[in-house]
């Protein structure tokens, strides 16, 4: 499944737009402050227009595809605009809503409908329950938190995250770096934290990468694409969470996923070349200290 129309889209259709103070807004909001130079296509049925781009009714009655389809409608209105979606040959989408594997037995029924309506189609679906994906150099954003300055964004550090609320934190607060891309991977229903590595290895902004992860979906690919960033020579910084009984019932409840062995995680991250860190602080500081021309390759790393 090919990320490239997430990462790099030329058209963004946003589901659910309004005038109001709503994410649909803030999105538009956030696309057109960026610098977008892509078209941008609001869908709702009741306006003629949102911050000045023309509204449709319908995915339906959009001009063309759109590369990506943008889901800003709760969990109980997604299934048939994701459907028409999926039928009008878009390739990528991004669901922001809760309420999906991560609460209980119906959640996981309405994310199985979604996952199967996605993999059918071909359709690389970041989520549900995410904030999406920030690409800075491409000036383009489904990221559901709206940018009021994003100078100085664009950089070489590649995030993927299980947590949004972690790339809040890192978007906010961090100017000791810049960012190729930002993704908030939510449940990961159709693509999981390997398959935005494996994008961010192969792409060409990217010198570091770091990963905020809970649960780890795939684990051969992950481990796969662990050992490929180190012959790239790309480090990759991995923030594991889920170490106490309290935050491995936190995960499931978060995402919808199990944090497994802690230990386990830590042996397979030192096998294979990962740099583990322990909180937010060492993540920075060891991504920070990793733009150097001499790379760290292992645990062993000191930061004054």
């Amino acid at each position: 499944m090919r990320l490239e129309a997430l990462f790099r889209p030329n058209s963004i259709a946003v589901i659910g737009a309004s005038e109001k103070p709503t994410i649909g807004r803030r999105l538009i909001a956030s696309l057109d402050r960026f610098g977008f130079s892509g078209s941008i296509y609001p869908v709702h049925p009741n306006y003629p227009s949102v911050l000045g781009h023309k509204c449709y009714a319908s995915i339906a009655e959009l001009p063309e595809t759109p590369d990506v389809a943008a889901f800003c409608v709760s969990h109980e209105r997604v299934l048939e605009p994701l459907a028409a979606a999926a039928q009008r040959g878009v390739k990528g989408a991004v669901i922001y809503d809760g309420g999906f594997a991560e609460r209980g037995e119906s959640g996981r029924r309405l994310q199985t409908r979604i996952e199967a309506i996605c993999r059918e189609a071909g359709v690389a679906l970041c989520g549900p329950n995410c904030m999406g994906v920030l690409s800075p150099h491409h000036r383009s954003t489904t990221y559901l938190q709206e940018l009021r300055d994003p100078t100085g964004l664009a950089g070489n550090v590649g995030i993927v995250s299980q947590s949004g609320a972690f790339c809040v934190s890192l978007l906010n607060d961090v100017r000791r770096f810049g960012f190729s891309h930002v993704v908030s991977s939510g449940n990961e229903a159709v693509l999981a934290a390997a398959d935005y590595l494996e994008y961010l290895i192969d792409d060409p902004c990217t010198e570091v990468i770091g990963g905020f992860i809970e649960t780890i979906r795939q684990p051969d690919r992950f481990i796969a694409a662990l050992d490929r960033a180190a012959a790239r020579g790309k480090p990759v910084v991995v923030l594991k969470v889920g170490r106490s009984k309290r935050a491995q019932w936190a995960v499931t409840t978060h995402t919808g996923g199990t944090a497994g062995d802690p230990e386990f995680a830590s042996e397979l991250f030192r096998a294979h070349h990962a740099i583990e860190v322990k909180d937010l602080v060492e993540f920075t500081e060891v991504i920070a200290a990793a733009q150097s021309t001499k790379r760290p390759g292992g645990r062993r790393l000191g930061v004054v």
